[in-house]
C-alpha cells in the first residue's frame, strides 16, 4: 500500500469515530499510538491533527504521514467546525 494513503484502524472504532484499543485497562487511541510507535513522542500539551492538506479526512487512520502534533486551537481551526 502507498505512504500516502490512509492506514485505516480496523480494530474497534469509538463513537468519535477513533480509532482505540484497551492496554493494561486502559484505552488508548490507535492514532496517537500509532504516531508515537513510528514517529516519536508527542510533545506535552500538544495533540494529534489528522491533516487534511495531506488527504487524510479519516479519524481512524493511523498513518504517521497523515498525523501531526499541534495545538488544541490549530486543531480546532483544522476542524470541520472551526469556532
Amino acid at each position: 500500500e502507498k505512504t500516502d494513503s490512509c492506514w485505516l484502524w480496523t480494530g474497534s472504532i469509538a463513537n468519535t469515530g477513533y480509532g482505540s484499543f484497551v492496554a493494561e485497562g486502559r484505552t488508548i487511541a490507535a492514532h496517537r499510538f500509532a504516531y508515537e510507535l513510528l514517529v516519536g513522542p508527542i510533545p506535552e500539551g500538544l495533540t494529534i491533527d489528522h491533516v487534511r492538506a495531506r488527504g487524510c479526512t479519516h479519524r481512524n487512520c493511523v498513518n504517521p504521514a497523515h498525523l501531526e502534533p499541534v495545538t488544541q486551537g490549530e486543531n480546532t481551526l483544522r476542524s470541520d467546525n472551526p469556532p
